[in-house]
């Protein structure tokens, strides 16, 4: 079997989906395991040579513990019948290579993550070997290993690869172990490469939106040369970074402009919807969320921000539609929460406080149900447990000066009674 040609094309085969990669890197697994350091698939031997054979130690420390690591979780590596055969007479570094895009090209990229390990471990100064170690790097990805993947992704980043996807893959494992600012760099560099990489605007710009970096957010994706293009993602992502910075008519436009993009995309037409409501547009909101709930039937997370429409519109619909909703989820925090809200308006105080306090009780941290249910409280004037509640918003986070004006009346009120 012919197995010759360069290592470039070999990898460009294997990684063909990568520039995709941040669209599934959350669907994939972790793994942990632990073993020997010889391992046997099928009829392929993987050794651990000496350490003085390995490139770098820090190669050497890799590949050691990959072969650790693999053997309680070894899949069953079976190769076709004419690669076993030239790997039994003749088994070099670049058909152990040949081997792991083979098995790459049958999505088993454990094995060819085995397979790059061999190759790197009989001859670590092979040419190409900064593009094996990358192969190596993307297999255990793509394999649901992106704790181990960073290490030889890292390797042949340092020894001076400018291979786009190795920095997509190295940004997107950042990101499936929540090392952000790490994958912030990776995603950067994407884009030093390519401009108007989408893979790399979707997820910097959701990363800057993670560490609260609106204002880095907005320069991103307000950049000329992207605004006439941008992504669904990136219609959301600026949209709620105006949003968050109360820039709200520019989140509007943003926002409705995605949507025109992408009419079926829920989360820009909840998004939109929310910052309808804060503008006092809340009929228009409304008819937003019912276009979205005629193409999404029942989506559960759109039905609540649509009664929330009908809560600032003061609609005579929500206290029924509040309560159809939580028929069907008697145990959603937030629909609990609603429904004390309007019961409350409605003057039902005993109904409110029970919906309020099973709401915290299944959600104790979010801090404007700690706020209504302080002002349940001092209307039954239970003052001391009030306070606590008002104190509890605070504690949590609730600016909101009207809460800190509640708190202080509840407190002059309690010294009085003294």
């Amino acid at each position: 079997m012919q197995m010759r040609g360069t290592l470039l094309s070999r990898s460009s085969r294997l990684v063909p989906l990568i520039p995709r990669m941040n669209r599934v890197k959350h669907a994939l697994r972790a793994t942990n395991a632990s073993g020997l350091p010889e391992l046997m698939h099928g009829s392929i031997p993987i050794r651990i040579r000496t350490q003085h054979d390995c490139r770098t130690w820090s190669l050497c420390l890799l590949l050691f513990c990959f072969a650790s690591a693999s053997l309680l979780a070894a899949p069953p590596c079976v190769p076709p019948d004419s690669m076993r055969s030239l790997l039994q007479h003749n088994p070099t570094a670049a058909n152990f290579a040949d081997l792991g895009v083979w098995f790459g090209e049958q999505k088993q990229y454990a094995c060819a993550a085995n397979a790059f390990a061999t190759s790197l471990q009989m001859q670590p100064d092979q040419p190409d070997a900064d593009n094996v170690i990358f192969m190596f790097g993307v297999s255990l990805f793509l394999s649901g290993n992106a704790k181990d993947a960073i290490a030889p992704l890292q390797v042949a980043e340092q020894h001076g690869s400018r291979n786009i996807k190795l920095h997509l893959v190295l940004a997107a494992a950042f990101d499936q172990l929540q090392s952000t600012h790490s994958a912030e760099a990776e995603w950067r560099a994407v884009l030093a490469l390519d401009q108007q990489s989408s893979a790399a605007l979707d997820s910097l710009s959701t990363d800057l939106l993670l560490d609260n970096d609106c204002a880095g957010t907005i320069t991103l994706l307000e950049d000329p040369m992207i605004a006439g293009q941008r992504t669904p993602k990136q219609s959301l992502n600026l949209g709620l970074a105006y949003s968050r910075t109360n820039q709200l008519e520019p989140a509007a436009t943003v926002l409705r402009d995605g949507l025109n993009t992408l009419p079926d995309s829920l989360p820009i037409a909840n998004a939109l919807a929310d910052v309808l409501v804060k503008l006092g547009r809340a009929q228009e909101a409304g008819d937003v969320l019912n276009l979205a709930l005629a193409q999404h039937p029942g989506d559960h997370d759109t039905e609540i921000h649509l009664l929330q429409a009908l809560m600032a519109a003061n609609s005579a619909k929500a206290p029924e539609f509040a309560r159809k909703l939580l028929l069907a989820s008697p145990q959603d925090w937030m629909l609990l929460y609603l429904n004390g809200v309007i019961e409350t308006r409605g003057g039902e105080l005993q109904k409110a406080r029970s919906y309020l306090e099973e709401s915290i009780t299944l959600n104790p941290d979010f801090a404007v149900s700690r706020e209504a249910l302080g002002l349940v409280l001092t209307r039954q004037n239970e003052l001391p447990s009030a306070k606590e509640q008002f104190e509890k918003a605070i504690e949590l986070g609730d600016d909101n000066a009207e809460v800190k004006q509640d708190l202080s009346k509840v407190m002059q009120a309690l010294g009085a009674a003294k």
